[in-house]
This record gives C-alpha cells, sequence and structure tokens, in this order.
C-alpha cells in the first residue's frame, strides 16, 4: 500500500509534540497493532505474518507467510514446494529460503480488522502516556507545581497539570476555598504511583507538605538551610503550627519566618485559600528539652510548667484565666500541640 509520506511524517510529529510519544514509539506501536489486526483478519493468532512500513518511501507492506514442505499437515501454515512454485510464477507471492510470501494489502481488511487495529493502537498509545506522566512527576514529590482548573463541582475540582488531569477532593483543599474554570491552582503532589489503570498523581493544598513548600519559597533562611522546620501541625484553613531551629546563635528562626511586621508570614498566609477565613499560624521555637518544647507548643497560650510523666506523656500548667486558650476552640490548640511535639 502506497501513502503520502510527508503527510504521514507530519501526523507523527503531530503525535508526538501532542502526547509527547516518539515517532519511533508511534511507529512500532503502529505495527505491532498491524500485525495483530492482520492476524485477526487471516483467523488465527497462530499466523506468521510480517508487517513493514516505510516512511520514507511512504510505502506498507504485508506478508501472511508459509513454510514450505515437502508433505502439508496444516494449510494454514504450510504450502508444499511445487504450489509454491505454481504460486509465484502466477504472481501470488514470492520465495525466499524455505518461506512463502503471500502479499496482503491494508485495502482487502475487512472494516471490524480496521476497528481492532485502531482500539490496539488506541491502548498502546493509552500505555506509552502513563508511562511518560509516571516518569514525568516522579520527580516532583514534595513539590509544588501548578494547573488550570478545568471544572468545578460540589464535591472537588478537576485540574489539567500538562499532559493529564487530576482531581482533587474537596477534603483536600483549604477550608471553603473555591475554584471555578479556567483558573490557576498551586498544588502540591504528595505521590505518584503506577499502576494498572496508569499514573496516579496524589495533589492536595491541605497537607503539611504544601506548607512547607511555601515556606521554603518565601523564607530565605529556610531555603539556604539555616534554618530547619523541625515539624508541621496542620488544620488546612483553620490554623497550623510551625517548629522552626537553627544553629546558628545569631539567628532567630521564629522571628526570620515572621518577618518584620510579620510581613513573611503575613505572603504566606496570603496563599493559604481564597476562603473568607484565613489560616492562622503559629511559629515555634523547636527545642531538644521536652518541656520548653511543649511550652512554646501551647502558644499563645502562657504556660507556668510543665511536667514530665513518661516518654510519651507531659502535663501542662497553666492559670485557669487562659486554660481556654491553652486548649484552644474545639480543642484544637492542644491537638495541634500534641501532633506538632508527638507528646
Amino acid at each position: 500500500m502506497a501513502m503520502n509520506a510527508q503527510v504521514f511524517l507530519e501526523a507523527l510529529e503531530e503525535i508526538e509534540v501532542a502526547k509527547g510519544i516518539s515517532k519511533e514509539t508511534v511507529l512500532n506501536a503502529l505495527q505491532e497493532a498491524m500485525v495483530k489486526g492482520f492476524k485477526k483478519e487471516l483467523g488465527g493468532d497462530d499466523a506468521e505474518v510480517i508487517v513493514n512500513i516505510d516512511v520514507e518511501k511512504g510505502i506498507i507492506e504485508m506478508f501472511h507467510l508459509k513454510n514450505i514442505v515437502e508433505n502439508v499437515e496444516d494449510d494454514f501454515l504450510e504450502i508444499e514446494k511445487a504450489d509454491a512454485k505454481a504460486a509465484e510464477k502466477n504472481g501470488e507471492g514470492k520465495i525466499v529460503e524455505d518461506k512463502f510470501y503471500i502479499p496482503a494489502s491494508i485495502d482487502d481488511m475487512r472494516k471490524a480488522t480496521a476497528m481492532s487495529v485502531k482500539s490496539i493502537l488506541k491502548q498502546k498509545f493509552a500505555e506509552e502516556e502513563k508511562g511518560i506522566i509516571f516518569e514525568q512527576f516522579k520527580d516532583k514529590i514534595d513539590t509544588i507545581i501548578t494547573g488550570k482548573v478545568e471544572k468545578a463541582e460540589e464535591r472537588g475540582i478537576s485540574v489539567n497539570i500538562g499532559r493529564t488531569s487530576v482531581f482533587v477532593p474537596k477534603s483536600q483543599l483549604i477550608g471553603d476555598e473555591r475554584f471555578n474554570a479556567g483558573e490557576s491552582i498551586r498544588l502540591y503532589v504528595n505521590g505518584v504511583e503506577s499502576g494498572t489503570k496508569g499514573a496516579h498523581i496524589v495533589v492536595t493544598r491541605s497537607n503539611e507538605g504544601f506548607l512547607k513548600c511555601l515556606f521554603n519559597e518565601e523564607i530565605r533562611e529556610i531555603y539556604d538551610g539555616t534554618i530547619s522546620i523541625k515539624s508541621i501541625a496542620r488544620e488546612a484553613g483553620e490554623r497550623s503550627k510551625v517548629a522552626v531551629w537553627t544553629n546558628n546563635p545569631e539567628v532567630d528562626p521564629a522571628g526570620a519566618c515572621i518577618g518584620q511586621n510579620g510581613t513573611r508570614i503575613q505572603k504566606i498566609v496570603s496563599q493559604l485559600g481564597n476562603g473568607n477565613a484565613k489560616e492562622k499560624i503559629d511559629i515555634i521555637a523547636y527545642s531538644d528539652n521536652p518541656g520548653l518544647y511543649v511550652i512554646e507548643a501551647l502558644k499563645p497560650a502562657r504556660v507556668a510548667g510543665v511536667i514530665i510523666k513518661d516518654e510519651k506523656n507531659a502535663t501542662a500548667i497553666v492559670e485557669d484565666s487562659t486554660l481556654s486558650l491553652a486548649i484552644g476552640k474545639r480543642g484544637q490548640n492542644a491537638r495541634l500541640a500534641v501532633r506538632l511535639t508527638k507528646w
């Protein structure tokens, strides 16, 4: 079968640009699909066939091969030498060593076979795309990516992140924030899994990793390693506690994260959702001393003292007037302090 080589090459290049699948991969997939379709057309998977695709010449050659034997036992797979010579003389095929090549044309294929080739090719493309997506995003775990909202509904949003789309459940958004189709959105890549259904990219805005990335972007001392984040406890859209530490005695880790007049921390807060309520962030000075760490973790409450009871439990002593502040609304302050300190 002859074809327009230039048009075919252009089509291959379009696929390469649109789907990121190389021309060689597309050709291999097409060849494999046509081999499977050709076998189906002939009526048996045990048929020996060859499909050659010459892009430069614009030619697709298809052959059904039969073994040349003295005595035929299966005429689907074999042909007698005398019959092969007679068929070759009549232009019905050609003898190559001990094989008889019977030419076929795509034009002779049934519509059902053509649909089968199309289905196989589509499946191969899908498999290649899944592999490309996995390779592309596995190196982006624990980073923030930017996407565009395709669809917003009550249970979550669909976001285009390049060659694929992801669904972000409402539980993985921040508080009561809402997005409309066409809006840009930043997402934290929490993980990438490769399964039978392809690459599953886990994204979120509500976990601690998203907040940690924002600190890394906005606080120079965290980015360069002068200050490190020891722990984060977060209830997205409401309150977070971030424990920071440095071994540089000239640097105040909490003060550096807050910034002059709170400018640095406010820049981070402004990126935590577009809802009515803004997430509050408590910057905590980490300490190896568990008592001091618990005192810091319970801020903004003032703690008078801490009794360490065992390796996991401590009792914080506060004045009656600050008890409700230490516990927090619905127990939130104490709950976050527990998660932050692991005490």
